[in-house]
């Protein structure tokens, strides 16, 4: 059964109207290292600690919910959140959201159980690879809409990795430090991978478009605030 861990990172008093009745700030996120995730019960995460700055500058409460990329996508769309992270911005959200200044970077590479395959579309037999990524993330929905042979929908990273280690597929498309994360945990011992780089986007925060409507200045205080947090997260 799934369950949705509700964590409240930071509650001040309000001083920012928004959807939500007593003026917090509504987030949804996904268990991903190392921007944001949840080891022995403690919250970590550079982005993380980035949120808990901004809207400490803004004097602005806001609660984050750790959930499903699907999930959390469906919420945003239909109003039960205002915001989900880090995420990117694509042709379809650009319908119902507006992207903040970036937070995090996503270096995505292609990963392969021995020897590299040419999956790149250069090659017109590309698609005879079976490929996965991470149900709901931002690089399951650029495969997709790329036509490659995805049928796997693994729930999380370390699903991801474990398809990949046991031959169930033949490449999957995931951020470097993800990938180097979940691999150790696996304790996959002598086996070997190699990779293919396949670009770099850049995460923020995306704001609902009916969220930014009810409060047109906020995403110009939220960009300047996190811009400030980026000098200081760096240093710490």
């Amino acid at each position: 059964m799934h369950i949705k861990l509700l964590v409240i990172l930071f509650l001040l008093l309000a001083q920012c109207r928004t959807a939500s009745a007593d003026g917090t700030v509504i987030l949804a996120t996904h268990d991903v290292y190392p921007h944001h995730y949840i080891e022995r019960g403690e919250i970590k995460g550079r982005v993380i600690r980035q949120l808990q700055c901004a809207f400490n500058r803004m004097e602005t409460p806001y609660r984050a919910e750790f959930g499903g990329w699907v999930d959390d996508e469906l919420s945003l769309r239909t109003g039960k959140i205002d915001g989900i992270f880090a995420v990117s911005m694509n042709d379809t959200r650009k319908d119902y959201g507006e992207l903040s200044t970036p937070l995090a970077t996503k270096h995505l590479y292609w990963y392969f159980s021995g020897t590299k395959l040419d999956v790149t579309q250069d090659n017109p037999l590309y698609q005879r690879y079976r490929v996965a990524a991470e149900f709901g993330s931002d690089e399951w929905f650029i495969i997709k809409r790329q036509k490659y042979n995805v049928r796997m929908k693994p729930k999380n990273a370390q699903s991801l990795v474990k398809m990949l280690i046991n031959h169930e597929v033949d490449a999957i498309l995931i951020d470097e430090r993800v990938f180097e994360y979940q691999k150790n945990r696996a304790n996959v011992g002598n086996l070997s991978f190699t990779r293919t780089p396949y670009q770099t986007i850049d995460l923020g925060v995306l704001f609902s478009t009916a969220f930014l409507q009810k409060n047109p200045r906020f995403l110009a205080s939220f960009n300047l605030a996190v811009s400030n947090c980026l000098i200081t997260t760096l240093n710490n």
